[in-house]
């Protein structure tokens, strides 16, 4: 008898979102990962043959979930392998924590499920009813309804707190088993959203040459050279030698025209209608689902290694899994990234699924994009990610961007574009940069923010050619290229989005 397997950890988004520093991002996704990985070789050890995702050596970021097929095995004997994995899972989780107590915060912390369906008539079949099972599952988990009595963490505030005073742990800060375990389990050179923000600057300047200030990218700044913050982050080295190198480091980036910003972006994607891809519904002969899964497995594994390399151009990738992506990048590559991103799955998923199935429509992506003050709590930033990426998936047929940019004083721009505009949208950002004031922005919203959509587009694109001419910085501004590059995202867009994505470009122009 031939058997389909599926199982999954959870949970995900709240394990990973209530993160503090980028180093506990890391952390809680590079564990998630090993805990898929621990579950799929014991699998493969069992003789399955691995169907999404692949194990592979050369990158380590595996989705909460993988499904494979045993041919040579009983239910029964599939069910002891579930709880092995179940067994070994919490064996490791529970080995990495430091304390007693820790461990029972971890094990109550994390479910695991898993379904098994047996392939009678074919794999599809087998592939529906499994996923059915699966979710079923999922609706019996059983709540944990005793409350941890005592002063609780200071970065979930759920569980009772356990370490403190800890070398990982800044000066007051108070963490639970759950939030250590993150704090210590990193993988990672990038301690913290000023390392991203900086990232651009440090790729035309030595950052070696600034011994003291290296050791914590917030002392780039000069805000954070104070007693105060020495004090609070248990920095021991002298304050007035910092401010020196500080002083040097001003005097470098003058020497290098080079404007500093406290702003980076993230990036955060997911695969446009998995569900129906994965179920075969753009399938013509779905006889072939199980030849598509193998396909497809492989050729997101080849794109998330890709991925994370590419992404170590512009920044840096917290997991890469193949139809879902977080990266946090330096701000003045923003535009450059997404571009690579986009470029590097057409050609790696796109152009092959059409080669070897005939799809005549693409497998997309949506993407949510989050400009932010390096200063801005993270747990914060990932949930406005999250929520742009959503807003992304509202566009019609998906395969959309929607940046949101949150600036220090509390204001929010937000623009949903579709990733077909992306090319438009760059080529407006480097014409402002370059051959226009953005003061013509400030007028065009005022006169056509609120007004409706039809109508009103012809009066907008008469309008832009007036302030364009108005705006010009010299004598060859590109009037022509800026017209056609806009009317084709109004094309896609509302006039609103429109408008708010020349506010997103004069707001990055202004940082650098």
């Amino acid at each position: 008898m031939k058997y389909l397997f599926l199982f999954t950890v959870t949970p995900v988004q709240e394990f990973i979102s209530q993160s503090r520093k980028l180093k506990d991002l890391f952390g809680s996704s590079y564990l998630l990962s090993e805990m898929s990985e621990i579950g799929l070789k014991i699998c493969k050890r069992e003789g399955a043959q691995e169907i999404f995702p692949l194990i592979n050596e050369d990158n380590k970021s595996y989705p909460n979930r993988f499904l494979v097929e045993f041919k040579d095995k009983n239910l029964e004997e599939i069910k002891k392998i579930g709880n092995e994995i179940i067994k070994n899972l919490q064996d490791y989780i529970g080995h990495l924590a430091e304390k007693e107590e820790a461990k029972l915060q971890l094990k109550n912390y994390f479910s695991y499920y898993w379904a098994i369906s047996e392939i009678e008539k074919d794999y599809k079949e087998a592939f529906d009813n499994i996923e059915k099972r699966l979710a079923g599952a999922k609706n019996t988990k059983l709540f944990n309804q005793q409350e941890e009595i005592g002063e609780k963490c200071s970065i979930c505030g759920e569980r009772r707190y356990l370490y403190k005073n800890h070398s990982l742990l800044k000066k007051n800060e108070k963490l639970c088993g759950v939030c250590f375990i993150k704090r210590s389990h990193t993988k990672t050179s990038f301690d913290s959203t000023a390392d991203v923000a900086l990232k651009y600057i440090f790729d035309k300047i030595d950052r070696s040459s600034f011994n003291l200030l290296s050791k914590d990218a917030q002392l780039f700044f000069e805000e954070n050279l104070t007693k105060n913050y020495f004090e609070k982050n248990n920095i021991t080295f002298n304050l007035e030698e910092c401010k020196k190198e500080f002083k040097s480091f001003k005097e470098k980036l003058k020497e290098n025209s080079l404007k500093q910003t406290s702003y980076y972006a993230v990036i955060m994607f997911d695969g446009d209608s998995m569900g129906e891809w994965l179920s075969g519904k753009n399938l013509d002969d779905k006889k072939e689902l199980k030849k598509f899964h193998n396909f497809l497995s492989k050729k997101l594994l080849n794109y998330s290694k890709q991925l994370k390399e590419l992404i170590k151009k512009y920044g840096i990738g917290v997991y890469a899994g193949g139809d879902d992506f977080l990266g946090f990048v330096s701000l003045p590559y923003i535009f450059d990234s997404l571009k690579e991103i986009k470029e590097k799955w057409d050609e790696i998923i796109n152009e092959s699924l059409k080669k070897e199935f005939q799809f005549i429509k693409d497998f997309t992506f949506s993407a949510g994009v989050v400009v932010a003050h390096y200063k801005t709590p993270l747990q914060y930033v990932l949930k406005e990610v999250r929520e742009a990426e959503k807003n992304a998936k509202k566009l019609v047929n998906k395969n959309g961007i929607a940046f949101r940019v949150l600036k220090r004083s509390g204001e929010i721009r937000e623009a949903k574009i579709k990733f077909d505009n992306l090319k438009n949208l760059n080529i407006l950002y480097e014409l402002i940069k370059e051959d226009f004031s953005t003061n013509f922005i400030a007028v065009l919203e005022k006169e056509f923010f609120l007004l409706s959509e039809a109508k009103h587009k012809k009066l907008l694109k008469a309008e832009l050619i007036r302030t364009l001419n108005r705006a010009k910085l010299k004598d060859n501004s590109n009037i022509e290229t800026f017209l056609t590059n806009f009317n084709e995202i109004l094309k896609n867009s509302f006039i609103r989005d429109s408008l708010e994505l020349l506010n997103i470009t004069k707001f990055i122009k202004g940082q650098l």
